[in-house]
C-alpha cells in the first residue's frame, strides 16, 4: 500500500541547503516519486504555479532566503487550499509551528532529517488524500451504476408498456389500449369523429383451407397495409380475431374515400397467391353518443355490409 502511495507522486522540493536537498531528492526518486525542486519560498512558488494541477504534495523548508517557507504556503493556499503540505524546521524554530497550524500545515518534521521520517510523513499525509479520491471514484462509480439501472428499468419500463398495449401478431393497438385511445379522442372531439369496424371475409375457412399460420401471415399483411395508409393521429387497434377497428378526426367531406381506399387496397393484395376482402362499418359521432353507442353502430354498418355481399363499406351517420 504504502508503494501505491508513493509511487508515481509528485512532491515539490523546496529547500535552501543543496547538501539536504540533493541527498532528499536521491532518496525520493528511488521510491518511485516524480521531485520538482526549488532553492526558496520565491522559486518554489513560480514552480508550483507552473505545476499547480499535477503537484500531489509540497515539501518545504522553513527558514529560507528571499521568501520563507510559510509566506510560500500562505500564497500557495490562495491559489489550491487542498494540498497536503509537511514543512522541515530546526529545534529553534518552533515559535513559527503556531503559524503553520494556522495555515493548515499537514505534518512538519524536525532538523537534522532523517529520510525515513520524510517518508512516512509523506505517507501519513497523503492517505487522506488517497482515501477521498477513491471514495470520489467509487462514488463516481455508483453514480454511474444506478444511471445504467436507471436506464435498463426505463427500457424495461417501456417494453413492458408496450407489451401491455400492443397486441403481439400484428404489433398495432391492442383491444385495451385501442379503447383507451378511443375515449380519449371521443372525449376531445366534436362530431369530426369516426368510428370504423373492420372484418375479415370468411377467415374461418381461410384458416381451415390453409391453416393458421397463413392465417396469422395474412393479418399481418392487412395491418401494415392499412397502418400504412392512416395518419399518425388515426387509432387503429385489432379487438380480437379477424375484426380490427380504427377511430380517426376529419373535416374534409371525401374522407370516407380513404376508408374506401383500404377496402380497395385490401381486395388487390395477395399472399402466395390467395387473395382475401374485408368488410367495413363507418359511423359519425353525434351529439348522443357514447364511445360504445358510436362503436356499436359502426359494428352495426360493418354487419350489414357483409350481411348484404361483403367486400364493402357502409356508412351509417347516426
Amino acid at each position: 500500500m504504502n508503494d501505491k502511495i508513493l509511487k508515481d507522486l509528485t512532491i515539490l522540493y523546496v529547500e535552501d541547503d543543496e547538501t539536504i536537498k540533493s541527498n532528499t531528492i536521491i532518496t525520493l526518486k528511488l521510491v518511485s516519486a516524480i521531485v520538482i525542486d526549488a532553492s526558496n519560498g520565491k522559486e518554489g512558488l513560480e514552480k508550483f504555479k507552473e505545476n499547480v494541477n499535477n503537484i500531489d504534495i509540497i515539501l518545504t523548508d522553513l527558514s529560507m532566503p528571499i521568501m520563507n517557507g510559510l509566506e510560500m504556503v500562505e500564497e500557495i493556499q490562495k491559489i489550491r487550499n487542498d494540498i497536503p503540505i509537511i514543512i522541515t524546521t530546526a529545534h529553534q524554530e518552533i515559535s513559527y509551528l503556531k503559524k503553520a497550524i494556522e495555515l493548515g500545515v499537514t505534518s512538519y518534521i524536525l532538523k537534522p532529517i532523517q529520510i525515513y521520517n520524510i517518508i512516512e510523513s509523506i505517507i501519513k499525509s497523503m492517505e487522506p488524500v488517497r482515501l477521498k479520491k477513491e471514495l470520489i471514484q467509487k462514488n463516481q462509480e455508483l453514480i454511474k451504476l444506478n444511471n445504467t439501472l436507471e436506464e435498463k428499468i426505463s427500457l424495461r419500463t417501456k417494453e413492458l408498456e408496450l407489451l401491455a398495449s400492443t397486441d403481439p401478431l400484428t404489433g398495432i393497438n391492442n383491444r385495451r389500449n385501442f379503447f383507451k385511445l378511443a375515449n380519449e379522442k371521443f372525449k376531445t372531439s366534436g362530431e369530426d369523429l369516426y368510428a370504423v369496424m373492420i372484418d375479415i371475409d370468411n377467415f374461418k375457412d381461410l384458416n381451415d383451407t390453409y391453416g393458421h399460420k397463413l392465417g396469422d401471415e395474412i393479418l399481418i399483411l392487412l395491418t401494415k397495409t392499412i397502418s400504412d395508409k392512416l395518419h399518425e393521429d388515426d387509432a387503429f387497434g385489432r379487438l380480437g380475431g379477424e375484426e380490427f377497428a380504427i377511430i380517426y378526426n376529419s373535416t374534409d367531406s371525401t374522407h370516407i374515400d380513404k376508408i374506401e381506399e383500404l377496402r380497395a387496397s385490401v381486395e388487390n393484395l395477395r399472399y402466395q397467391d390467395i387473395e382475401f376482402t374485408i368488410s367495413l362499418g363507418i359511423a359519425q359521432k353525434t351529439q348522443n353518443d357514447t364511445i360504445d353507442t358510436l362503436l356499436s353502430r359502426a359494428d352495426n354498418a360493418l354487419y350489414e355490409a357483409k350481411g348484404s355481399g361483403r367486400n364493402k363499406l357502409i356508412f351509417r351517420g347516426n
